[in-house]
């Protein structure tokens, strides 16, 4: 093969290459490919109220995840919360709350007066995912 058509060759395999990731990308910017087409699960909805268990009711400490933040006692503490499918947490006032994805139920690892878990109010079996 002469060197002209080597390079030809190998300059319409990098247009070639380009061509396919620009539609590539642009196919997931526009959402015609998703994360579940690439392999990859969304992390689980965490939206709701979540309510501490096993404490007495008048006791137990609750929160409210929306898409605008977190909310506590009705009133807004913050816009701002991380969600990986296992780890949530945020910032009210001073303090670093986290909690850990767990059997269905969100864990609280920080602060950490005692070992708290949370349920999603209005599940049926208060469970996030499979729960035993």
């Amino acid at each position: 093969m002469k060197k002209n058509q080597k390079m030809k060759m190998q300059f319409a395999f990098v247009v070639a290459g380009v061509a396919i990731g620009f539609l590539f990308s642009a196919m997931l910017a526009v959402g015609a490919i998703d994360a579940q087409t690439l392999g990859q699960e969304p992390p689980p909805d965490i939206n709701g109220v979540w309510v501490e268990k096993e404490v007495a009711p008048y006791v137990a400490d609750r929160f409210e995840i929306r898409p605008e933040g977190v909310f506590v006692g009705g009133r807004q503490v913050t816009t701002r919360y991380d969600w990986d499918g296992e780890i949530l947490s945020y910032r009210k006032g001073d303090d670093t709350y986290v909690y850990k994805l767990h059997e269905g139920r969100l864990v609280r690892q920080q602060p950490a007066h005692y070992i708290s878990s949370f349920a999603r109010e209005g599940d049926p079996d208060h469970c996030l995912l499979n729960c035993t």
